[in-house]
C-alpha cells in the first residue's frame, strides 16, 4: 500500500511532551483549543479534517434523525444519532444538558442490547505483533472487549479507502460484524485488515486518536501517548464496563474476563484481535454457517 508506506509507515514527527505545565494541562472538558494548525503532510491533514468533520455537532442532521424516530433508524443511523447527542451534550449547559444527558442514556442502552452490532463482545487480544500462521501463541488477554469511550463502546472507527488507498471518510464497524482484525505497525493512522464474519476481507486505516482530540485536545493528547475522558455520564449501565465519558487522546480499550479480572490498553499496542464464536450470540447459527461450521456441533463442543 504505497500511500500508507509513504505517509503513515511511521509515526509522524511531533514534539515530545516535556514536563507538564499545570495550567497548560488543564485544557478542560468543554473548551476548544482553537484548533491550532497541524504541521504534517497535506494527505495527513486531509485525513484529520475528515475525522474532525465527523466529530463536529450537526444540529440539522440530529433533528432529522430524531424526527424519524429511533425505531425507524438503521443501526448505523442509531450510532450516528448517539454520536450527535454526545456532541450536543458536551456543548450544552443547564436544563439543555440534562435533556441531552437523558437522550444519551437512552441511546447507550440501545447500543449495548444483545441484538446491537455495537455491543461489547468476547475477544482474544494479541499485543504488539499479530499471530503468525501456524503459531500456537496464546493470547495476551481475553474476555469482553470494550472501547472505553462512551462514543465507541463496541465498534472500531475506521477510514474507508478508495482505489488509490486514499481515505474517503470516517465509518464504524461493529465488533459483531468481525471475526478478526490484524494491525500494521504503530502509526498515528494505522493500516489494518478487517476480516468479516462472512469471510470478506478489507484493508482500512484506523485513527489512533479519538476525533474529539482535534477540537479540545492539548499537545499531550495529540502526541498519542495518553488518554483522558470528558463529559462523563455517571451511573449508566455501560459504566460498569468502564465507558463513562468521551475519549480524548489515544483510543483506549478494556477487557473483562469471566472471573472479574481484566486489563486496559491503548490502540497503539494492538497486534491482533480475534472474535470467536459465542453461543450466547443471537446470530450464532448464522455466523457458524457462514464459516462452514455446524452450529449444533459447535454448541456440543462448548458443553
Amino acid at each position: 500500500m504505497e500511500f500508507f508506506d509513504r505517509l503513515f509507515g511511521k509515526k509522524p514527527a511531533a514534539n515530545a511532551p516535556g514536563p507538564m505545565d499545570e495550567e497548560e494541562f488543564e485544557d478542560e472538558d468543554i473548551q476548544s483549543t482553537g484548533t491550532p494548525p497541524i504541521q504534517e503532510p497535506p494527505e495527513f491533514v486531509r485525513a484529520v479534517e475528515l475525522q474532525r468533520a465527523y466529530w463536529t455537532h450537526n444540529a440539522g442532521e440530529q433533528a432529522e434523525l430524531e424526527a424519524r424516530g429511533v425505531e425507524q433508524l438503521s443501526w448505523r443511523e442509531r450510532l450516528r444519532l448517539h454520536h450527535l447527542i454526545c456532541l450536543q451534550r458536551r456543548l450544552c449547559t443547564g436544563p439543555e444538558r440534562a435533556i441531552a444527558t437523558e437522550k444519551c442514556r437512552q441511546t447507550v442502552r440501545q447500543l449495548i442490547t444483545p441484538d446491537s452490532p455495537y455491543r461489547p463482545r468476547p475477544a482474544m487480544i494479541w499485543q504488539e505483533q499479530p499471530v503468525q500462521p501456524g503459531s500456537d501463541r496464546e493470547p495476551d488477554m481475553q474476555g469482553e472487549l470494550l472501547n472505553q469511550s462512551l462514543t465507541h463502546i463496541g465498534c472500531l472507527e475506521i477510514y474507508r479507502l478508495d482505489a488509490a488507498d486514499q481515505p474517503t471518510g470516517i465509518d464504524f464497524v461493529g465488533f459483531d460484524e468481525l471475526s478478526r482484525v490484524v494491525f500494521a505497525p504503530y502509526a498515528v493512522i494505522r493500516a489494518a485488515k478487517l476480516y468479516y464474519g462472512d469471510r470478506r476481507g478489507e484493508v482500512v486505516f484506523i485513527p489512533m486518536l479519538y476525533g474529539l482530540t482535534w477540537a479540545i485536545g492539548n499537545k499531550y493528547d495529540r502526541a498519542g501517548t495518553m488518554t483522558r475522558f470528558v463529559s462523563h455520564l455517571d451511573g449508566e449501565e455501560v459504566g460498569t464496563r468502564g465507558a463513562l465519558g468521551m475519549g480524548v487522546g489515544q483510543q483506549d480499550f478494556s477487557i473483562r474476563s469471566q472471573d472479574g479480572g481484566g486489563g486496559m490498553f491503548g490502540l497503539g499496542s494492538l497486534g491482533e484481535i480475534s472474535f470467536p464464536l459465542d453461543t450466547r450470540d443471537p446470530r450464532f447459527d448464522e455466523k457458524a454457517r457462514a464459516l462452514g461450521i455446524d452450529a449444533d456441533w459447535a454448541r456440543r463442543q462448548v458443553g
